[in-house]
């Protein structure tokens, strides 16, 4: 296996042009970089993207262009009319069982409902809002196909002091937002809040599952809490080119850190060669590890 860091060459006059192009189209990203792998009829490799500033020693010649990590089994090809400049080294991760690492992953994380995927983060959201509603008995007050900004709305309208309790309990319980309480000013914030804290553990559960498949467990503190962080939600419009007219689809993006354990050797590097999660073509599943200092 290697490991490689692509960059955009310096000195292509449309430098910008085309890191603006693929930041849109994530489709393209996925066909140019394939382009490393000439003789390569399927995909046989995995990728992430970053923004080389954030990634390397700031100088006159790292701009805001997009830097990519790739893991592959086959050797890239850097050709002379290539777009890219080409570092690679070999990739043959040293692993025991019960070994810490810190991770990076850019993942789309989805959960089956009714033999249906939904977002992970957008079903939580849903899930947490209609529960409230059914909580302080307001259903009567919704129309038949309410919107996420409606349940909102209709909550802070007429929830009043009952969902002023509710969200203070559920912010109250988790140690990673309790202390946020004496800051939050109004009802509208601690709404979005308590939001969070099922995105968090929504995210959390998923992440938790994928270790039980790929070979690791998640760390956590001597309080219990999980050394998991997430940000960076963004949705993705896939572009016409490879769906139905008319069709809206597309995928969402979360990048998760943290710290997990080796449970399973086999498995686990069968993760870091493979990745995990869907949405591989388009910069997901690449799992970074680190050792912890």
């Amino acid at each position: 296996m290697y490991f490689s860091r692509v960059r955009i060459k310096q000195g292509i006059n449309e430098l910008s042009i085309l890191a603006d192009m693929f930041r849109q189209d994530q489709y393209a990203v996925h066909r140019i970089l394939w382009r490393l792998f000439p003789e390569q009829d399927e995909r046989t490799f995995l990728y992430r993207e970053e923004i080389a500033r954030e990634q390397l020693a700031v100088s006159a010649t790292v701009r805001g262009e997009p830097i990519y990590y790739v893991v592959s089994q086959f050797k890239p090809v850097e050709n002379d009319d290539s777009l890219f400049k080409v570092e690679t080294k070999p990739y043959q991760p040293q692993l025991e069982v019960g070994q810490r690492l810190i991770f990076e992953c850019r993942v789309n994380p989805v959960v089956d409902r009714q033999g249906k995927k939904h977002d992970v983060v957008m079903d939580a959201q849903w899930r947490f809002l209609s529960d409230l509603v059914e909580t302080l008995h307001l259903q009567a007050l919704l129309s038949s196909k309410p919107n996420k900004g409606e349940y909102k709305k209709l909550l802070l309208s007429n929830g009043g002091e009952p969902l002023n309790q509710y969200l203070t309990q559920v912010l109250a319980n988790d140690p990673s937002y309790a202390e946020r309480l004496s800051q939050i000013a109004n009802l509208a914030d601690k709404l979005e809040w308590a939001t969070k804290v099922q995105i968090d553990k929504a995210l959390e559960n998923w992440w938790c599952r994928q270790g039980e498949r790929c070979g690791f467990d998640l760390v956590h503190d001597q309080n219990g809490s999980s050394k998991l962080q997430n940000s960076g939600y963004y949705w993705h419009a896939l572009p016409q080119k490879v769906k139905k007219k008319g069709d809206k689809s597309g995928f969402s993006t979360v990048d998760l850190t943290g710290e997990l354990q080796i449970t399973d050797i086999d498995k686990f590097q069968h993760t870091l060669f493979n990745g995990l999660g869907r949405a591989k073509a388009f910069g997901c599943g690449l799992v970074m590890v680190k050792k912890v200092n």
